[in-house]
């Protein structure tokens, strides 16, 4: 039986062909964090404005705002962008996945396909599609979120920030486990 970075390999072969949606997906992705992780500065911007009740500096707060309301709408166009190239690559790659596997079939003999369930193999592509899916989507923003706000932290808060960066490697390596034994009950099942 064949190991996971060996299926994976042969899953994002499949992949290959996609790759500018991925490049797409990941710039995407890096825009949409960045916008998202860059509201709240412009909220705490925007709080800084109001000192007590009836002492607020409008002139001031109007273009806070009107920045928070174009990040926000630039944000959510880039996560759908990124949504829209990852299910562009997932969907793909899943096509060329069921016409290699039906190309399969034709060729081998018909008391193995007699031996063997059909419904697995659609089954196992449905898995694959799934799990491609929210791979890529979580992977890209994951990953991105971390990076972006570690810098954001350092450039904030030097002491607080050193603080995550030697956490982090710690929660990467929990995350890691539980990916690793997710990936195991999602091949037993």
């Amino acid at each position: 039986m064949e190991n996971r970075s060996e299926i994976l390999g042969r899953i994002l072969r499949f992949a290959k062909p996609y790759r500018w949606y991925l490049v797409a997906a990941l710039l995407s992705a890096v825009l949409s964090v960045s916008l998202g992780l860059y509201a709240p500065v412009l909220i705490g911007r925007g709080i800084d404005q109001i000192l007590a009740p009836g002492q607020v500096y409008f002139d001031r707060l109007l273009p806070i705002l009107i920045e928070l309301i174009v990040v926000a709408i630039l944000a959510a166009l880039f996560q759908w962008l990124m949504t829209l190239c990852t299910n562009l690559v997932t969907y793909k790659t899943v096509r060329d996945l069921r016409i290699s596997a039906f190309n399969k079939i034709e060729e081998v003999p018909l008391s193995l396909i007699d031996s063997r369930s059909h419904g697995d193999i659609i089954s196992d592509i449905d898995s694959i599609s799934d799990g491609l899916l929210q791979g890529f989507s979580q992977l890209f923003t994951g990953v991105i979120t971390i990076a972006i706000t570690l810098v954001y932290m350092l450039t904030l808060n030097f002491k607080v920030g050193l603080v995550v960066v030697i956490i982090t490697p710690l929660s990467l390596f929990v995350a890691s486990f539980i990916a690793k034994h997710s990936f195991d009950m999602f091949r037993q099942q």
